[in-house]
């Protein structure tokens, strides 16, 4: 429900690591030649496993990867790949890593995936973070909430007395589900921190990771099984044998490879900026430090109305996010 970002993560690749065959076989039966075969109910499908790729290591080294982007999206995949021994370097524009951005929310599922990554990384990211599915979270009416504080003894009069102020249309059990499935509970942490600790926990693998100061521009695929070669601002080319792209939603790697027609090109009737639509909305942003009587029993409230938006979260240390479109 937080402050939405986009991240392109696009493979440029020479092969594939497995290519999934027709049935051929009524039972699973083991091989020597490498491969794989896997049975779903009645039929069969033969997992065909390219060695080269499927393996951090290519004729005696590490799969050499290149990531354009260091935001949230960049590091985070630079992280998982170091932890499974591939060659990784992020080409990042800015000259620096500076401390910029709001509060991201990470609901439960995605909380999970980064303990998964890596524990360290998770109690770190805990150190730091707003936990909100442990209060009441939901959908308010925003036509005619009064702006009354109400936790119990919720009423749906509002529906027939119009006079009658609003109250939750819907509450989410946050907390409920994340208990039923042994998951962390949602919360928010602020980006620079986020990416603050990820750079550090990359660099605890290979202090020299990331390039800073010259953003991929382009790329050129050598074909199958041969990589790939990238230019960066300045002019310079480097190789891989992947080319991830994670450089943010005027992604120079998803315009060449969907063919968006530009970085930031804007359609004629101005409705489609690179391949992204226009909703028709703004969104409006900000955040204060404000009491509210009901603090410490709401995390976050979304108040509906027609074509109209705006929640209210708090993201730590008594500030409250709104936003609005």
């Amino acid at each position: 429900m937080m402050r939405r970002f986009a991240l392109c993560v696009s493979l440029v690749a020479g092969a594939a690591a497995f290519v999934a065959r027709a049935p051929i076989s009524p039972s699973l039966l083991p091989r020597t030649d490498g491969r794989s075969t896997t049975k779903f109910a009645s039929s069969t499908v033969e997992l065909v496993e390219y060695e080269e790729l499927s393996l951090p290591a290519r004729a005696g080294r590490p799969l050499k990867v290149a990531i354009a982007g260091g935001g949230v999206g960049g590091l985070t995949a630079a992280l998982c790949m170091l932890k499974k021994g591939f060659d990784v370097t992020v080409y990042e524009r800015t000259a620096a890593f500076a401390r910029f951005g709001g509060p991201i929310q990470f609901a439960s599922n995605a909380l999970s995936v980064l303990k998964e990554i890596d524990e360290t990384l998770f109690e770190r990211v805990m150190d730091k973070f707003t936990f909100t599915g442990t209060r009441t979270c939901g959908i308010k009416d925003g036509l005619r909430s009064d702006g009354s504080f109400r936790m119990t003894d919720d009423s749906i009069s509002y529906l027939w007395d119009p006079e009658a102020p609003a109250d939750w249309f819907v509450k989410f059990p946050l907390k409920e589900c994340a208990d039923l499935y042994g998951l962390p509970y949602t919360g928010v942490i602020d980006r620079p921190d986020l990416q603050e600790i990820l750079i550090d926990e990359c660099k605890r693998i290979n202090p020299n990771f990331i390039k800073n100061g010259n953003g991929v521009v382009s790329y050129e695929s050598r074909g199958k099984g041969k990589g790939v070669e990238f230019t960066m601002e300045d002019g310079s080319t480097a190789d891989a044998d992947v080319l991830v792209g994670s450089d943010g939603i005027w992604s120079a790697v998803r315009n060449q490879m969907y063919n968006e027609g530009g970085i930031k090109n804007t359609s004629k009737n101005g409705k489609k900026r690179q391949g992204c639509d226009y909703s028709g909305y703004t969104v409006f942003a900000g955040e204060t430090v404000i009491k509210t009587p009901d603090y410490y029993e709401t995390g976050y409230k979304v108040y509906i109305g027609p074509k109209r938006y705006f929640v209210t979260s708090d993201v730590g240390n008594g500030r409250i996010q709104g936003y609005a479109f």
